[in-house]
C-alpha cells in the first residue's frame, strides 16, 4: 500500500485509511496517493457457480454499483451509490452485469438518517415488483469475528487505477475478516484482507463471512471503503450486524 493520504481532513487521524467508491467512476485520473475514494476487485478471480442474491446497480440505465437483494422487493447496497439524482433499477440474479437475471425499477431509495461517509454508509432500494429468488441471509453479531473467512464479490474495476473498462462478469476474492471493529467509521466497520481489492464498481456489494459456530456463509456486510491505488486486498464494510434493526423496519428481515 503507497502512502495513507486521506482525501478528506477529518480522516487524518484515524488509525486505518481507506478510499470511497462514489460508484462507477472507472476513467477517473490515477492519484499520485493513495485517496478517500470508491472501490472494484483487481485481482480475485471471476465467479462460476450461481449467486442468486447478487444486484447489479442501474442508474438512468447504466451501471453504477454492486448490490444484493435481501428481501422480495428490497435490495441493499452503499449509501454513496444512490446519493446522486435519476432513475434506478437492479439486475437480480445474473453473473453478467448487463444482460440476464430478472430486472425491475427503484420506486424509491433510503439512506441511512446517520449517513454522512464513511458512516453507516448503507442504503435499501425499494423495487417496484417481486422477485422471487434465494435472498441474501444478513449477518447478526454472532456471525462476526476476527480472521473468519470472508469472500467480497463485485463488478468493479480491475486496474489499481480504477480505469474501465468494468468487466461484465462478476468477480470475486477470498480471504478473511482482517478486524471485525475496525475505526475507519462510527459505527466502525468490517476490514477485511482478500487476495483481490475492491475498485471502482464494487461499491455495495456484499462480503460474505462464515459464522464461527455453524460454518454458514452470510453477508456481512455493504463494500464501503477501499484503497486507491489498488492492490492492497484491504477493504471497509459497513457491518450490517449493526443494521439489522434498521434494515428490519423497511424490509422485514
Amino acid at each position: 500500500m503507497r502512502g495513507k493520504k486521506t482525501l478528506r481532513s477529518i480522516l487524518a487521524t484515524i488509525a486505518v485509511s481507506g478510499s470511497l467508491l462514489l460508484g462507477a467512476l472507472p476513467a477517473a485520473a490515477a492519484p499520485t496517493t493513495t485517496q478517500d475514494v470508491d472501490p472494484l476487485i483487481v485481482g480475485g478471480g471471476f465467479v462460476s457457480s450461481a449467486k442468486p442474491w447478487i444486484s447489479a446497480l442501474h442508474r438512468n440505465g447504466g451501471f453504477t454499483c454492486t448490490s444484493s437483494i435481501i428481501a422480495a422487493r428490497w435490495v441493499l447496497t452503499a449509501a454513496h451509490c444512490v446519493e446522486a439524482a435519476g432513475t434506478y433499477s437492479v439486475r437480480v440474479g445474473s453473473l453478467t452485469r448487463s444482460s440476464g437475471g430478472t430486472t425491475a425499477n427503484a420506486t424509491r431509495v433510503i439512506k441511512h438518517p446517520s449517513y454522512s461517509w464513511p458512516n453507516a454508509d448503507i442504503a435499501l432500494v425499494e423495487l417496484d415488483r417481486s422477485i422471487n429468488t434465494t435472498y441474501s441471509v444478513l449477518a447478526t453479531s454472532a456471525d462476526i469475528a476476527t480472521n473468519q473467512a470472508a469472500t467480497a464479490y463485485g463488478w468493479g474495476s480491475e486496474k489499481a487505477d480504477w480505469s474501465g473498462p468494468l468487466p461484465e462478469r462478476l468477480k470475486y476474492a477470498d480471504g478473511r475478516v482482517s478486524d471485525a471493529n475496525c475505526a475507519s467509521a462510527n459505527p466502525r466497520v468490517l476490514c477485511t484482507q482478500t487476495n483481490g481489492s475492491i475498485a471502482g464498481g464494487d461499491s455495495g456489494g456484499p462480503v460474505y463471512v462464515r459464522n464461527p459456530q455453524s460454518g454458514q456463509m452470510v453477508q456481512g456486510g455493504v463494500c464501503a471503503i477501499g484503497h486507491k491505488p489498488a492492490g492492497s486486498g484491504w477493504a471497509g464494510y459497513t457491518n450490517v450486524a449493526l443494521f439489522r434493526t434498521w434494515i428490519r423496519s423497511y424490509a422485514g428481515v
